[in-house]
């Protein structure tokens, strides 16, 4: 029993593997933020330690060895996190460093299973290792142990160190369709039709995101109040842009992903005054902002917001390369449309 949704062609992919035993050593798997990479990573871990005598049906979900990876208690399992978040209350992953690659991960990685048949070795957000961290890796993937599986996750390969990943089978997650998240969020019954609709369009074909907003009262507030405030930053005067400045600085530096979510509304955002300026009202994602929307896109032409969406997406790679924040958004900012 997959938990992975929309993404059938890497389950296909990895069935594969489990039906004809021969699984392998390393898979790497990408996709934007919240797509469901953590739970293909986990599914995998399942797969591949499931005593289910049908190999058609593993992760069968229901033996003792799928239990216990789902309840993250398996002594074979290991999770770690380059860029763990600090107010994630779904603590489920320890920050990798130089030294616990050379000290934790190489000691556990050549042990003999314990409890199952593979050791699972997980490390989220590869794109933020370091040469030394890449290097100590690289000669783990040349010559892996036997009965070791180890799982790679980024945001992209492009990156990455290309002896990395060329020693690694590549999954690739995309955003599934509106129709599969609608559906999704159906099953939850606490939400109102509002809330299951809002959250279908800001998931933007994330599973990961819709799952997280469906089950967690103050992720959705959380979205909601960063689109607030983008809108009264976009409204109101230098002060209110200012303020709202240090505000995303100061989220960022608590927590980088959090910071990456603010930058991501933000664009979404912008995004959806250009549909409503080119009239493809239809598509915008944050429809119960639409009044919002038409005022600020009256004033400006589609050229002016595609100026201040390229202005967005520059900020966000000047995060990336570790440019100061409060630098970062003081200057976009500046540039946002008077």
């Amino acid at each position: 029993m997959w938990k992975t949704v929309g993404q059938e062609r890497a389950i296909e992919f990895v069935s594969r593997g489990i039906r004809s035993e021969k699984l392998a050593h390393s898979y790497l798997i990408t996709g934007m933020e919240s797509i469901g990479k953590m739970t293909l990573a986990l599914d995998i871990a399942r797969a591949s330690n499931c005593i289910d005598m049908k190999l058609e049906l593993r992760p069968c979900g229901n033996c003792n060895q799928c239990f216990r990876i789902d309840a993250l208690n398996h002594t074979d399992l290991f999770i770690y996190d380059l860029e763990p978040a600090e107010e994630d209350s779904n603590k489920m992953s320890t920050t990798i460093t130089l030294e616990q690659l050379r000290d934790d991960f190489l000691k556990q990685i050549y042990r003999k299973p314990f409890e199952g048949r593979n050791r699972v070795f997980i490390i989220a957000a590869v794109e933020r290792m370091r040469t030394e961290q890449a290097n100590i890796l690289l000669k783990t993937l040349e010559e892996p142990p036997d009965n070791v599986i180890i799982l790679l996750l980024s945001k992209d390969y492009e990156g990455l160190i290309e002896t990395i990943v060329s020693r690694c089978q590549l999954l690739r997650l995309r955003p599934v369709g509106t129709g599969i998240i609608r559906d999704y969020v159906e099953k939850f019954v606490n939400l109102s039709d509002t809330d299951r609709e809002e959250i279908t369009r800001l998931s933007r074909g994330r599973i990961g995101w819709a799952y997280r907003a469906a089950t967690d009262a103050d992720f959705l507030a959380n979205a909601r109040d960063s689109i607030d405030s983008i809108e009264t930053a976009v409204t109101g005067t230098l002060e209110d842009k200012f303020k709202h400045s240090r505000n995303l600085s100061s989220r960022f530096r608590r927590d980088r992903r959090i910071g990456h979510s603010d930058i991501d509304h933000m664009l979404t955002w912008w995004r959806d005054v250009l549909l409503v300026t080119s009239g493809i009202e239809e598509e915008v994602i944050n429809i119960s902002r639409l009044d919002t929307l038409r005022s600020v896109g009256a004033g400006l032409d589609p050229s002016e917001v595609a100026s201040t969406i390229k202005s967005v997406r520059s900020a966000l790679r000047n995060l990336e390369k570790n440019v100061s924040p409060g630098l970062v958004y003081d200057n976009l900012m500046l540039k946002l449309p008077k």
